[in-house]
Protein backbone atom coordinates (compact mmCIF):
# COMPACT_ATOMS: atom_id res chain seq x y z
CA UNK A 1 0.00 0.00 0.00
CA UNK A 2 1.11 3.58 -0.66
CA UNK A 3 0.23 7.00 0.63
CA UNK A 4 -1.93 9.19 -1.55
CA UNK A 5 0.13 12.25 -2.59
CA UNK A 6 -1.45 15.51 -1.60
CA UNK A 7 -4.34 13.98 0.31
CA UNK A 8 -5.50 15.58 3.54
CA UNK A 9 -4.72 12.63 5.79
CA UNK A 10 -2.35 10.58 3.70
CA UNK A 11 -4.91 7.77 3.39
CA UNK A 12 -3.70 4.49 1.93
CA UNK A 13 -4.70 3.49 -1.55
CA UNK A 14 -3.98 0.79 -4.09
CA UNK A 15 -2.18 2.29 -7.14
CA UNK A 16 -3.45 -0.57 -9.30
CA UNK A 17 -7.01 0.67 -8.99
CA UNK A 18 -8.23 3.54 -11.12
CA UNK A 19 -8.88 6.88 -9.45
CA UNK A 20 -12.52 7.74 -8.85
CA UNK A 21 -14.04 10.27 -11.25
CA UNK A 22 -13.69 13.87 -10.09
CA UNK A 23 -16.55 15.21 -8.04
CA UNK A 24 -18.85 17.59 -9.90
CA UNK A 25 -19.55 20.98 -8.37
CA UNK A 26 -20.49 24.49 -9.41
CA UNK A 27 -18.15 27.45 -9.49
CA UNK A 28 -19.99 28.93 -6.51
CA UNK A 29 -19.14 25.79 -4.53
CA UNK A 30 -15.47 26.28 -5.43
CA UNK A 31 -15.56 29.77 -3.93
CA UNK A 32 -17.07 28.34 -0.74
CA UNK A 33 -15.23 25.02 -0.44
CA UNK A 34 -11.79 26.57 -0.93
CA UNK A 35 -12.08 27.95 2.62
CA UNK A 36 -12.60 24.62 4.38
CA UNK A 37 -11.95 21.82 1.85
CA UNK A 38 -9.24 23.12 -0.50
CA UNK A 39 -7.92 19.66 -1.38
CA UNK A 40 -11.35 18.71 -2.70
CA UNK A 41 -11.51 21.83 -4.86
CA UNK A 42 -8.04 21.31 -6.33
CA UNK A 43 -8.74 17.62 -6.99
CA UNK A 44 -11.98 18.18 -8.87
CA UNK A 45 -10.56 21.12 -10.88
CA UNK A 46 -7.13 19.62 -11.60
CA UNK A 47 -7.82 19.32 -15.31
CA UNK A 48 -10.27 22.20 -15.65
CA UNK A 49 -9.78 25.69 -16.97
CA UNK A 50 -9.24 28.77 -14.81
CA UNK A 51 -10.61 31.49 -17.10
CA UNK A 52 -14.02 32.05 -15.52
CA UNK A 53 -12.64 31.99 -11.98
CA UNK A 54 -9.96 34.49 -12.97
CA UNK A 55 -12.58 36.72 -14.60
CA UNK A 56 -14.72 36.75 -11.44
CA UNK A 57 -11.68 37.55 -9.29
CA UNK A 58 -10.67 40.35 -11.66
CA UNK A 59 -14.14 41.91 -11.68
CA UNK A 60 -14.62 41.69 -7.91
CA UNK A 61 -11.13 43.08 -7.25
CA UNK A 62 -11.85 45.99 -9.61
CA UNK A 63 -15.17 46.66 -7.84
CA UNK A 64 -13.41 46.71 -4.46
CA UNK A 65 -10.77 49.05 -5.88
CA UNK A 66 -13.43 51.39 -7.26
CA UNK A 67 -15.20 51.45 -3.89
CA UNK A 68 -11.90 52.40 -2.22
CA UNK A 69 -10.70 54.82 -4.89
CA UNK A 70 -10.76 57.87 -2.61
CA UNK A 71 -8.33 56.22 -0.19
CA UNK A 72 -6.18 54.91 -3.03
CA UNK A 73 -5.92 58.45 -4.42
CA UNK A 74 -4.93 59.69 -0.97
CA UNK A 75 -2.32 56.93 -0.65
CA UNK A 76 -0.98 57.69 -4.13
CA UNK A 77 -0.54 61.39 -3.25
CA UNK A 78 1.39 60.51 -0.11
CA UNK A 79 3.51 57.86 -1.80
CA UNK A 80 4.28 60.15 -4.74
CA UNK A 81 5.31 63.02 -2.48
CA UNK A 82 7.43 60.67 -0.38
CA UNK A 83 9.12 59.11 -3.40
CA UNK A 84 9.80 62.41 -5.15
CA UNK A 85 11.23 63.95 -1.98
CA UNK A 86 13.72 61.09 -1.77
CA UNK A 87 14.54 61.41 -5.47
CA UNK A 88 15.20 65.16 -5.15
CA UNK A 89 17.36 64.55 -2.08
CA UNK A 90 19.51 62.11 -4.07
CA UNK A 91 19.57 64.29 -7.19
CA UNK A 92 19.59 68.04 -6.43
CA UNK A 93 19.27 68.79 -10.15
CA UNK A 94 15.63 67.66 -10.06
CA UNK A 95 13.27 70.63 -9.87
CA UNK A 96 9.64 70.62 -8.64
CA UNK A 97 8.47 71.14 -12.23
CA UNK A 98 10.45 68.14 -13.41
CA UNK A 99 9.01 66.06 -10.58
CA UNK A 100 5.44 67.16 -11.32
CA UNK A 101 5.90 66.28 -15.00
CA UNK A 102 6.37 62.66 -13.92
CA UNK A 103 3.06 62.55 -12.06
CA UNK A 104 0.70 61.75 -15.00
CA UNK A 105 2.79 58.70 -15.93
CA UNK A 106 2.90 57.55 -12.33
CA UNK A 107 -0.86 57.99 -12.01
CA UNK A 108 -1.51 55.85 -15.09
CA UNK A 109 0.76 53.11 -13.78
CA UNK A 110 -0.96 53.27 -10.39
CA UNK A 111 -4.39 52.99 -12.05
CA UNK A 112 -3.33 49.86 -13.91
CA UNK A 113 -1.97 48.32 -10.72
CA UNK A 114 -5.10 49.18 -8.72
CA UNK A 115 -7.61 47.82 -11.22
CA UNK A 116 -5.60 45.05 -12.89
CA UNK A 117 -3.32 44.18 -9.99
CA UNK A 118 -5.08 40.90 -9.19
CA UNK A 119 -4.78 39.23 -12.64
CA UNK A 120 -1.25 40.56 -13.13
CA UNK A 121 -0.19 39.25 -9.71
CA UNK A 122 -1.84 35.90 -10.42
CA UNK A 123 0.03 35.59 -13.72
CA UNK A 124 3.46 36.40 -12.30
CA UNK A 125 2.85 34.22 -9.26
CA UNK A 126 1.85 31.40 -11.58
CA UNK A 127 5.19 31.72 -13.36
CA UNK A 128 6.94 31.29 -10.01
CA UNK A 129 4.65 28.38 -9.13
CA UNK A 130 5.43 26.66 -12.42
CA UNK A 131 9.18 27.08 -11.84
CA UNK A 132 8.88 25.86 -8.25
CA UNK A 133 7.01 22.74 -9.36
CA UNK A 134 9.99 21.84 -11.52
CA UNK A 135 12.25 22.09 -8.47
CA UNK A 136 10.10 19.69 -6.42
CA UNK A 137 9.42 17.51 -9.48
CA UNK A 138 5.66 18.00 -9.47
CA UNK A 139 4.00 17.21 -12.79
CA UNK A 140 2.12 20.39 -13.58
CA UNK A 141 1.60 22.37 -16.74
CA UNK A 142 1.67 26.17 -16.74
CA UNK A 143 -2.11 26.10 -17.15
CA UNK A 144 -2.41 24.03 -13.97
CA UNK A 145 -0.09 26.47 -12.21
CA UNK A 146 -2.47 29.26 -13.24
CA UNK A 147 -5.39 27.17 -11.98
CA UNK A 148 -3.79 26.56 -8.57
CA UNK A 149 -2.79 30.21 -8.17
CA UNK A 150 -6.21 31.47 -9.24
CA UNK A 151 -8.08 29.23 -6.79
CA UNK A 152 -5.58 30.08 -4.04
CA UNK A 153 -6.27 33.78 -4.62
CA UNK A 154 -9.96 33.51 -3.66
CA UNK A 155 -9.43 34.17 0.10
CA UNK A 156 -7.65 37.39 -0.81
CA UNK A 157 -11.03 38.69 -1.98
CA UNK A 158 -11.98 38.70 1.70
CA UNK A 159 -9.03 41.01 2.28
CA UNK A 160 -10.34 43.31 -0.46
CA UNK A 161 -13.81 43.31 1.09
CA UNK A 162 -12.37 44.11 4.52
CA UNK A 163 -10.50 47.01 2.91
CA UNK A 164 -13.78 48.39 1.55
CA UNK A 165 -15.41 48.06 4.99
CA UNK A 166 -12.50 49.96 6.53
CA UNK A 167 -12.98 52.77 4.00
CA UNK A 168 -16.70 52.92 4.80
CA UNK A 169 -16.59 52.50 8.57
CA UNK A 170 -13.25 53.96 9.68
CA UNK A 171 -11.47 57.30 9.64
CA UNK A 172 -8.94 56.77 6.86
CA UNK A 173 -7.36 60.23 6.87
CA UNK A 174 -4.13 58.75 8.25
CA UNK A 175 -3.89 56.04 5.57
CA UNK A 176 -0.82 57.22 3.69
CA UNK A 177 1.07 54.16 2.46
CA UNK A 178 0.49 51.16 0.22
CA UNK A 179 -0.04 48.82 3.16
CA UNK A 180 -2.59 50.98 4.98
CA UNK A 181 -5.45 48.68 3.93
CA UNK A 182 -3.48 45.47 4.38
CA UNK A 183 -3.49 42.88 7.17
CA UNK A 184 0.28 43.05 7.59
CA UNK A 185 2.60 44.48 10.27
CA UNK A 186 3.60 47.24 7.83
CA UNK A 187 0.17 48.77 8.29
CA UNK A 188 1.25 49.94 11.74
CA UNK A 189 4.69 51.21 10.66
CA UNK A 190 5.70 54.72 9.66
CA UNK A 191 7.18 54.56 6.14
CA UNK A 192 9.04 57.82 6.73
CA UNK A 193 11.18 56.34 9.51
CA UNK A 194 11.19 52.64 8.61
CA UNK A 195 13.87 51.21 6.34
CA UNK A 196 12.22 50.70 2.91
CA UNK A 197 13.47 47.11 2.61
CA UNK A 198 12.22 46.22 6.08
CA UNK A 199 8.96 48.00 5.34
CA UNK A 200 8.47 45.92 2.20
CA UNK A 201 9.39 42.72 4.03
CA UNK A 202 6.85 43.42 6.77
CA UNK A 203 4.29 44.28 4.12
CA UNK A 204 4.72 40.85 2.55
CA UNK A 205 3.64 39.21 5.83
CA UNK A 206 0.01 39.85 5.04
CA UNK A 207 -2.41 37.35 6.59
CA UNK A 208 -4.14 36.75 3.27
CA UNK A 209 -0.85 36.40 1.38
CA UNK A 210 0.25 33.72 3.84
CA UNK A 211 -3.15 32.02 3.52
CA UNK A 212 -2.72 32.04 -0.24
CA UNK A 213 0.75 30.52 0.09
CA UNK A 214 -0.62 27.65 2.17
CA UNK A 215 -3.33 27.01 -0.44
CA UNK A 216 -0.73 27.04 -3.22
CA UNK A 217 1.18 24.36 -1.33
CA UNK A 218 -1.94 22.22 -1.04
CA UNK A 219 -2.77 22.79 -4.70
CA UNK A 220 0.70 21.78 -5.89
CA UNK A 221 0.52 18.62 -3.79
CA UNK A 222 -2.92 17.64 -5.09
CA UNK A 223 -2.63 18.67 -8.73
CA UNK A 224 1.08 17.86 -9.08
CA UNK A 225 0.70 14.54 -7.25
CA UNK A 226 3.56 15.03 -4.81
CA UNK A 227 3.70 14.63 -1.01
CA UNK A 228 2.27 17.55 0.94
CA UNK A 229 5.70 18.56 2.30
CA UNK A 230 6.99 19.05 -1.26
CA UNK A 231 3.94 21.11 -2.10
CA UNK A 232 4.58 23.37 0.87
CA UNK A 233 8.28 23.60 -0.02
CA UNK A 234 7.38 24.81 -3.51
CA UNK A 235 4.93 27.33 -2.04
CA UNK A 236 7.58 28.67 0.34
CA UNK A 237 9.95 29.08 -2.62
CA UNK A 238 7.28 31.07 -4.44
CA UNK A 239 6.63 33.25 -1.39
CA UNK A 240 10.31 33.94 -0.67
CA UNK A 241 11.25 34.68 -4.29
CA UNK A 242 8.18 36.88 -4.76
CA UNK A 243 8.99 38.80 -1.59
CA UNK A 244 12.63 39.28 -2.58
CA UNK A 245 11.61 40.61 -6.00
CA UNK A 246 9.17 43.05 -4.38
CA UNK A 247 11.68 44.25 -1.78
CA UNK A 248 14.38 44.65 -4.43
CA UNK A 249 12.38 47.40 -6.14
CA UNK A 250 11.82 49.40 -2.95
Amino acid sequence: METRSGSDRGSAYDPSTSAPPPEKASLIEDFIDIFYAPSTVFARRANSGFGLTLLIITVLSAVFAFASQSVFAQIFDAEFARGMAKAMAKNPQLTPDMVNSMRPVQEKIASVIVYLGAPLAIFFTSVLVWIATKIVKAKMTFGQSMLVTTLAWIPRLIGGLIGVLMVVLMDTTNFTNRYSLSASPARFMDPDVTNPKLFGLLGSLDVFAIWMTILIGIGIAVVGKVPRNKGYLAAVIVFVVGTLITVAFL
